[in-house]
């Protein structure tokens, strides 16, 4: 049984909320989209891409009826292909609706989601927002940052001590909407019991850290309660960004 709850803030100095977040427990879908472009562009981006991803995961429910616009991977799942393609059309569905407005061009978007079936759950994520796995009082980041910093320390051109505080740190190398084509990140694996996803944007992890993030979700709080208190902590940090954040947990 999952049991999910959401919220998204628009912190302590943005005017904009430009995150956005999707719960449908129907089909088992929870996503974190922060959009950017400026103005209320990032907010158009973030909820295209959501009204992608459902769309596409809604339609897939019968698997074996269902197209393949950008091929199928055999080495995946084939809800890790659902989500996975839901993530491509969301790219190819933002970069549409920045070319209907020339104000709209550059807006895109970050995506981190998760997809539930039976006891099974696919992570998927492009940009920097994330996802973290809660089992058994351990904190995993799931998810993988698309940014400069990762990328220059995967390279060894960067010492991972530097990363932290770099002035490029929030640089992203892709998010949906950018280019023609988007490296979803996929991660699969069966679900156990007590186990707790956290959906969210930067505008928590990059306030408040994995050790942070860790004593909240350990406290035994309820999960409203749970992301009720991850946004306070943000807030007593300043939340300079939009906060979003998606919990589910799974109770076999």
């Amino acid at each position: 049984m999952i049991d999910s709850f959401g919220v998204t803030d628009v912190g302590l100095v943005r005017k904009l909320n430009q995150d956005r977040i999707l719960i449908d427990e129907s089909v088992g879908l929870f996503v974190v989209a922060d959009g950017m472009g400026g103005h209320s562009h990032g907010e158009v981006a973030a909820q295209a891409a959501l009204t992608a991803i459902q769309f596409y995961i809604d339609s897939s429910r019968d698997r074996f009826d269902v197209s393949w616009p950008f091929g199928y991977i055999f080495d995946l799942s084939v809800d890790a292909n659902r989500i996975a393609t839901g993530i491509q059309l969301a790219n190819r569905h933002v970069r549409r609706e920045a070319e209907k407005q020339p104000d709209n061009a550059g807006m895109g978007t970050t995506v981190a989601a998760v997809l539930v079936s039976d006891s099974h759950a696919v992570v998927a994520n492009v940009g920097d927002s994330r996802v973290y796995l809660y089992r058994d009082g351990k904190l995993e980041q799931v998810s993988v940052d698309d940014t400069w910093v990762v990328s220059m320390t995967e390279q060894g051109l960067l010492a991972t001590h530097e990363a932290k505080d770099h002035p490029m740190r929030n640089v992203l190398t892709q998010a949906a909407g950018a280019k023609e084509q988007v490296e979803v990140h996929i991660h699969e694996r069966p679900l156990e019991h007590s186990d707790m996803y956290l959906l969210t944007s930067d505008g928590l992890h990059g306030v408040i850290g994995d050790d942070g993030i860790q004593a909240i979700l350990g406290a035994g709080l309820s999960l409203q309660g749970t992301a009720e208190r991850l946004v306070e902590a943000s807030k007593e940090k300043g939340a300079p960004d939009n906060i979003s954040v998606v919990l589910l947990s799974y109770n076999s």
